[in-house]
């Protein structure tokens, strides 16, 4: 793993990880421990029980790689609702993101963050994430929960459609520190 991609991980300088392996310097204990499971790694079969308990899900859920905004898995419930969307699985959304989803991912110490593993739980209302137009829009309630698999971050999101006069916008926003 290049410097930078570990610092970029970790949200630090790449300065301070080679200060790291030179010898200079040593990480706190927090990021310690976050490099652990990072070198640890996570088994194939982690994730792909992620993907298998989505797809078996009922109610409406997605998950995504972090990493480009991959769509990897999708629920009974999403395939049921928007369909065309389902097909897409495998595809990118990071180019498409529209609205809050757009504005978030904009949001470079947002960003950071949600590498770095600091960031647990953002919540809110949308019409419509992507500017993919394939299915009827919707307007729902979602949470995103991320999850680090070793160097990877899955958001698992979970959907439930409400009515019109809910405003949309981003609601809340929960880092692990919150949950103290």
């Amino acid at each position: 793993m290049k410097q930078i991609a570990l610092a970029d991980m970790l949200g630090v300088s790449q300065a301070a990880v080679s200060y790291w392996e030179t010898g200079r310097d040593r990480p706190s204990p927090d990021l310690m421990k976050r490099i652990s499971d990072m070198i640890s790694g996570t088994s194939f079969g982690e994730v792909a029980l992620e993907r298998v308990f989505t797809q078996r899900q009922p109610g409406i859920m997605a998950l995504y790689d972090f990493e480009g905004i991959r769509f990897v898995a999708a629920s009974r419930g999403y395939r049921a609702l928007w369909p065309g969307m389902s097909l897409l699985q495998g595809k990118s959304f990071a180019n498409h993101l529209v609205n809050e989803s757009g504005l978030l991912l904009a949001n470079e110490a947002l960003r950071k963050d949600i590498a770095s593993g600091k960031l647990a739980l953002i919540s809110g209302v949308s019409d419509r994430h992507t500017d993919i137009i394939v299915d009827a829009e919707v307007r729902h309630e979602w949470n995103i929960r991320f999850r680090r698999f070793g160097p990877r971050t899955l958001m698992s999101i979970s959907y439930e459609p409400c009515g019109k006069t809910v405003p949309v916008g981003v609601t809340e926003i929960i880092y692990f520190d919150d949950l103290k």
